[in-house]
């Protein structure tokens, strides 16, 4: 027993877990102190559409599934070399719970659109208020005015609630018995002072709610507790573990593609398309909404696009019955089916141009009225064209957020680091690249999100003196894409000519039709 004591003092603590808990699933991956994946897990997590417009999950899925990933990872690794758990997750999605700690409704997650009215109360009496101490606009995915609509749909509920958690802080109550929370994983509700890096009194009284349902609020990269025995023992690590407060998935993702100084910008194709910016300063605009960063007291400046993989994978849902018989024939997945076909749409050809408005705007609208808008059809578009016009639709959104951007901050981007599922996508990586006019560089993971939490773990404990050191030595870029003149040439005529003005002159009669469509009487059949 002395020799296996020894033994086990004598080995290093070098791996990290990184966590995330997205809307999708877990994922628990460690990490080396190079920024290698050793091993990852994953268990998905289910969602619950109760009515049209909403979209919820059991907090205690969070929960299992973020246990169940950890147990799963930690299992093909040595436990004594765990040195630390760093949390990333969805952001403003919330869960409130009652004094037994237990959720008294399902948690509302970021995507759901219930609270379109209480988006638009808050912009007519509130909106530059708001913006001015929270960095963005009232929209229909933070949590404020879903906690509006909580007071106005399900007061008694409202009344019975304890606590308000968000995904980290629910998961850190989990994990070590406290009530805590970090600023990058809290700011996205929309109800932090991000310039004081304290909860809003102006927005609480406005909601309703007082400071003491809430959390503690500490820096990115604190150790907010340590795993005791029995939660331990669940995921199968030593007791006394360090949990590390991170940051919500947006902010860690910049953290893991090296977004630590101007000039350089993350995008993400997930279920979202968001990009990422670094700021020093807190410098809110209306193109973007900005937010605390995972370097402690730092910012990030970030652009949306609510429906980003969600298009596509809406799209082969819908209309790709007879794409996904093949790919199961094939053993591909639809996707590279309609890559192929897409790939094959060249300049001169017919095509289609898409708003991508699946989810209503964000800035500089932050329209909830707004919807997804297709031009150019004919009877010679084909569904690749739908496919490709997604592709093209949600990056020509990206390069007039840019714009938008760049011309606020009076910042250049120079280069941008792809992320996400849809930076597998070798066509989508070149209309990036081609659309936007500058190099599109690809990390060796697309597993960021994961590895910034890890950096900030591995900064809590010493492997690193900080946050931007661990950043610097755990990223890396295995490839990179340049513009091809003859299509950036195509993509800025119709980029510049139709569609950098395209939503404005059409947006007061989308929003009429939404709101005939959708909000006054129907017609009876």
């Amino acid at each position: 027993m002395l020799l296996k004591k020894r033994y086990y003092e004598m080995i290093e603590k070098n791996y990290v877990i990184g966590v995330d808990c997205s809307t999708t699933a877990a994922k628990a991956i460690v990490w080396d102190k190079k920024g290698n994946s050793v091993v990852e897990a994953r268990e998905d997590i289910p969602l619950l559409t109760p009515h049209p417009d909403w979209v919820e999950q059991r907090a205690e899925d969070w929960w299992d599934a973020t246990a169940k990933s950890i147990r799963s990872a930690v299992q093909q690794v040595n436990p004594q070399r765990i040195a630390a758990i760093g949390i990333t997750h969805q952001r403003e999605s919330f869960v409130p719970i009652n004094r037994d700690l237990k959720p008294v409704r399902n948690g509302i997650l970021w995507t759901d659109t219930r609270s379109t009215a209480q988006v638009e109360q808050l912009r007519r009496k509130w909106g530059k208020k708001i913006h001015k101490i929270t960095g963005r606009f009232p929209n229909l995915y933070a949590s404020n005015v879903k906690i509006m609509w909580m007071k106005e749909n399900e007061p008694t509920l409202f009344q019975s609630v304890y606590k308000y958690l968000d995904v980290a802080a629910y998961l850190n109550l989990k994990l070590t018995g406290r009530f805590i929370t970090t600023w990058p994983s809290a700011c996205p509700m929309g109800i932090v002072d991000i310039s004081k890096l304290c909860w809003s009194r102006e927005i609480l009284d406005l909601l309703d709610v007082k400071e003491e349902q809430f959390c503690e609020l500490t820096a990115p990269g604190s150790i907010v507790g340590t795993l005791n025995k029995e939660t331990a023992s669940l995921l199968g690590l030593p007791g006394g573990v360090p949990v590390v407060g991170g940051g919500g998935d947006g902010q860690c993702a910049a953290l893991g593609a090296g977004v630590i100084e101007e000039g350089r910008a993350s995008l993400n194709l997930g279920t979202a398309v968001v990009s990422e910016l670094y700021s020093q300063e807190y410098t809110p605009g209306e193109p973007y909404r900005s937010m605390c960063g995972c370097v402690p007291k730092t910012y990030i400046n970030e652009t949306l696009i609510a429906a980003g993989v969600f298009t596509i994978n809406w799209f082969i849902e819908e209309f790709g019955d007879d794409i996904q018989k093949v790919s199961k024939e094939n053993n591909i997945v639809p996707e590279q089916i309609f890559e192929i076909m897409a790939s094959e749409i060249g300049p001169g050809k017919p095509r289609l141009l898409m708003i991508p408005y699946w989810k209503a705007a964000s800035a500089p609208f932050w329209d909830p009225f707004a919807k997804g808008v297709v031009i150019g059809w004919s009877e010679n578009i084909k569904k690749a064209h739908f496919y490709r016009s997604i592709l093209e639709g949600i990056i020509f959104e990206q390069k007039f957020l840019y714009d938008e951007t760049q011309k606020y901050l009076n910042e250049k981007i120079e280069e941008i680091v792809l992320l996400g599922g849809g930076a597998r996508s070798p066509l989508w990586r070149q209309i990036v690249a081609d659309i936007v006019g500058i190099p599109v560089l690809i990390p060796t993971t697309l597993e960021s999100t994961c590895l910034g939490a890890a950096m900030l773990a591995a900064s809590a404990v010493g492997i690193y003196p900080g946050v931007s050191e661990a950043s610097k030595n755990m990223s890396a870029v295995k490839d990179k894409y340049t513009p091809v003149k003859k299509n950036r040439d195509f993509y800025l005529k119709i980029y510049e000519e139709v569609y950098r003005s395209l939503f404005r002159t059409i947006q007061d009669l989308v929003d009429k039709f939404t709101k005939i469509t959708l909000f006054e009487n129907h017609i009876d059949y």
